[in-house]
């Protein structure tokens, strides 16, 4: 445990110094002047148009960021050949590749926090009342974008970097539109094709159930249930993906 909170502490630093604590900066700022703009074209509603561009930010840069580090997370380590050095020490792969996931989840979280606060205030600075719904949409996207990073990681196991960035955002959007996939009619009357949606659905995680914002923009209401429920697959689905790439990482060949 030790290891694994010194990796990880390591890995939070490293992304704390990049450039992207700098992009950070300037996607509040771009927030902040973008929701304005588009609020003084919002005759009625300044408020949700202010959240939905705000919320939309958040879980944009969570994608970006999940995707393009999470697919170099391991490639930039053995090319810099810091790889060796740190699993020639008394440090398992496992704990190791937690580590990673951990420092790089700590930013997701940060970064999440930042906009997803700012976004509030700025929806409530418009005239608009604050719920507990945003909460959970906001914890439900850095959620979704952990699935993401957890998915570029287990790419960049098993093919380039190139590859492994193209699938997770193959995932992001099968994620997404399974659902209404299975809703389709010509799905609904086709045998093979509703056993190809099943099986799917087994495989890539349903991002629409933790896509919230609809509930939050038009006021609908929620249940607790479906919340925890949603909660629940989310992070049984998180522990087989875990273990699916500690597994691969602690069976590859290295050299």
């Amino acid at each position: 445990m030790k290891n694994l909170i010194n990796v990880a502490k390591y890995t939070f630093l490293e992304v704390y110094r990049s450039k992207l604590m700098i992009s950070l900066v300037f996607l509040a700022f771009g927030l902040v002047l973008v929701s304005y703009i588009a609020s003084e074209f919002a005759y009625g509603a300044p408020g949700k148009v202010s959240l939905d561009i705000g919320l939309g930010f958040m879980s944009l840069s969570n994608l970006i960021i999940a995707i393009f580090i999470g697919s170099t997370l391991l490639s930039r380590e053995i090319e810099q050949r810091t790889l060796y050095m740190i699993i020639s020490r008394p440090i398992s792969r496992p704990s190791f590749l937690m580590g990673k996931i951990l420092g790089l989840s700590s930013f997701l979280l940060i970064n999440t926090f930042i906009l997803g606060s700012l976004s509030i205030i700025l929806f409530i600075l418009h005239g608009g009342d604050f719920e507990k719904l945003f909460i959970w949409t906001i914890y439900f996207s850095f959620i979704e974008a952990l699935v993401v990073l957890v998915f570029a990681v287990l790419f960049s196991l098993i093919t380039n970097t190139t590859l492994s960035v193209v699938f997770s955002i193959c995932i992001f959007i099968v994620g997404h539109a399974l659902n209404e996939t299975s809703k389709l009619i010509f799905t609904k009357i086709s045998p093979f094709f509703t056993k190809i949606v099943e099986i799917s659905f087994v495989f890539v995680p349903n991002f629409y159930r933790l896509n919230l914002k609809d509930y939050v923009l038009y006021n609908q209401k929620i249940s607790q249930t479906y919340l925890m429920q949603t909660q629940l697959y989310i992070v049984f689905y998180l522990i087989a993906l875990l273990f699916l790439i500690t597994l691969i990482f602690k069976n590859k060949n290295l050299d």
